[in-house]
């Protein structure tokens, strides 16, 4: 755990306060200190000013410090001709607001207003005219309980996806459950590697924006708390007494230290989380596999047998253990949470794009609440479809919230009989695509010439010439077509099933022998292959159902999941090649019957 180190504060003599004096007249106004998320688009639109201004063949800095709303009006539209993938008004208003934010770092003053309302109204109206900007808000997809429930149920017992080993099966089912329980972002979780590279340069500008870093650079140490994430230090068992008389009861508390605004305001936030029945969605479970995997307990721990075992004797009436232990291991990065959930998403039947704002925006409608400074923020967070029956409202009867509750969020679509990838038709077609066979040819040509001047493609790259360079960006651009072209093969697929409903309901029609209430024999019934005993095993055990089994019966059953959890975790997939996948098939539920870093980027 980093140590924050004792600051010195002496009296300095009159010619540090003078000289103080002299430097804070010269910077002029005090340079507002942004987050590094906020550098980084900074740093974006700041590279895209000074290609602008190489094409105009004028200095950035200077033609930034004397722009006027022309100029501002004349970038906008020469980055509309230049970047042709900005199709939306929002899109082209972001990048204004954030060049907004790169001239008041550089010159010390805001732009002017008056001129600001002007360029707003050049992109609504000309700007959108002419290049047909899109004014259209997407819908947000909004995920609740149920949906949760069927991405950790797909998750656990469904999804055939090998991971590079099975604790980071565990933490992904961890992370869903904390961004439900908590609504907060998923960079509070995950870390968010940041280009440093951009954050040093994100404004036109030599001086350090923090004058005392110098003095305060060994303040914490970067080698120990370089993760701004949660980790082990952050979360806290506790054992209450029951006041029924009953077994202690196990709790535990999180603490998000980094959320937004942090480094403005150290107001971190403390969630209090209990076991439940529905194994499935019992965080402290996943979190005591993690930690025994990991041995982070300071105290003698080292089953889940051992937890269990711990009284709060009296006169205590709570017992609590803090895990202090450091590793050295890094942290989940978060576009590797987010591939993982966007993975996910298809393979379970969502239509829409599954990814962690979705679980933020669920939690949120839950509780109202979501860590904002301003309550008018929630607003771009609040479900899109009203969740107030209006129609037993106006008529005075009792609401229908389960009817609402079914229609405004994402499992409304599901299917899970939905393609995850593009058809082999559609594969064959993207080879003779005129784009990217005209790209191709352009890179062979390339290849030629460079063989014929260096004699090899590795020499060329040694020797770095000119051609070189040239082969290697037409052969990027090889093969960023060649993605977009599957993705979009992929996604044309998808939505061709889920509009083709139409298809599905005339065969409905035209079966008599049918029922409208039951699908008949040839129901989709999904079939598992489980690779590992253990996961076999623990899918069986977290999705039983318990409701019905008395407290000792279930508290066995809790350890037995959490033992079989902890064994899964020691595992490691082999991948397997297509023609084994397809060999025979086990049985699987059909109903739900410290500072060591919690999430490690592990394989």
């Amino acid at each position: 755990m980093a140590v924050k180190k004792k600051s010195s504060r002496i009296q300095h003599p009159p010619e540090y306060y003078r000289s103080k004096r002299t430097r804070l007249a010269k910077l002029g106004a005090v340079r507002r200190r942004h987050a590094d998320t906020t550098k980084v688009n900074m740093h974006g639109v700041k590279l895209k000013w000074t290609k602008h201004c190489d094409h105009l063949s004028v200095s950035d800095i200077e033609h930034l410090e004397n722009a006027s709303k022309e100029d501002i009006m004349t970038f906008l539209e020469w980055m509309l001709d230049s970047y042709r993938r900005i199709r939306k008004r929002s899109t082209v208003h972001a990048y204004k607001r954030i060049l907004f934010q790169v001239y008041r770092k550089s010159v010390g003053a805001d732009f002017n207003a008056k001129a600001n309302e002007e360029i707003n109204d050049y992109v609504n109206g000309y700007l959108t005219v002419r290049y047909k900007l899109d004014t259209s808000v997407n819908e947000k997809p909004v995920m609740d309980v149920d949906d949760v429930y069927l991405v950790q149920h797909h998750h656990w017992v469904h999804d055939t996806s090998v991971f590079p080993d099975e604790r980071q099966r565990i933490q992904l089912a961890l992370l869903i459950l904390l961004q439900a329980y908590t609504a907060t972002r998923p960079q509070v979780l995950a870390y968010k590697k940041l280009s440093q590279k951009a954050i040093n340069d994100h404004y036109f500008g030599n001086e350090d924006e923090d004058m005392e870093s110098e003095e305060h650079a060994g303040k914490w140490d970067p080698k120990e708390d370089d993760f701004k994430t949660i980790t082990y230090g952050d979360v806290k068992l506790v054992l209450l007494k029951s006041a029924e008389g009953g077994r202690d009861i196990l709790a535990m508390e999180v603490t998000l230290r980094f959320t937004k605004g942090w480094e403005r305001r150290e107001n971190p936030k403390t969630f209090i989380f209990y076991e439940v029945d529905d194994l499935l969605f019992d965080a402290i479970l996943h979190l005591l596999a993690l930690a025994l995997l990991d041995q982070v307990f300071e105290a003698n721990i080292q089953t889940v047998q051992d937890i269990y075992k711990i009284k709060a004797r009296p006169p205590r009436r709570s017992l609590d253990d803090g895990t202090v232990r450091t590793s050295d291991t890094e942290a989940l990065r978060y576009h590797t949470y987010l591939y993982y959930l966007q993975r996910l998403g298809p393979v379970t039947g969502f239509v829409q794009i599954l990814n962690p704002y979705c679980i933020r925006r669920g939690s949120g409608e839950g509780v109202e609440v979501m860590c904002h400074i301003n309550a008018a923020t929630y607003q771009a967070y609040i479900n899109q479809r009203i969740q107030c029956d209006t129609v037993a409202a106006f008529l005075g009867r009792p609401s229908n919230n389960a009817l609402l509750k079914a229609a405004g969020h994402m499992s409304r679509h599901v299917d899970p009989r939905a393609p995850t990838n593009a058809t082999h038709l559609d594969l064959e077609h993207i080879r003779t695509d005129p784009t990217l066979v005209k790209v191709i040819e352009l890179r062979d040509s390339l290849s030629q010439e460079v063989r014929r001047e260096s004699g090899s493609i590795r020499e060329a790259e040694v020797s770095g010439t000119k051609l070189y360079q040239m082969y290697r960006a037409v052969e990027n651009k090889v093969r960023s077509t060649r993605a977009y072209l599957r993705k979009l093969a992929k996604a044309t697929t998808r939505q061709e099933f889920f509009n083709n409903i139409s298809i599905e309901i005339n065969s409905q029609l035209k079966d008599d022998a049918g029922s409208f209430l039951d699908l008949g024999p040839d129901a989709w019934n999904p079939q598992v292959s489980y690779n590992l005993k253990e996961r076999r095993l623990l899918a069986e055990l977290i999705c039983a159902d318990t409701c019905d089994l008395n407290d000792e019966t279930k508290l066995k059953h809790r350890i037995y999941t959490t033992n079989a959890m902890i064994l899964l975790g020691k595992e490691r997939e082999i991948r397997r090649v297509k023609s084994e996948m397809k060999a025979g098939t086990d049985e699987f539920p059909q109903s739900c019957d410290t500072n060591q870093c919690v999430f490690l980027l592990l394989g």
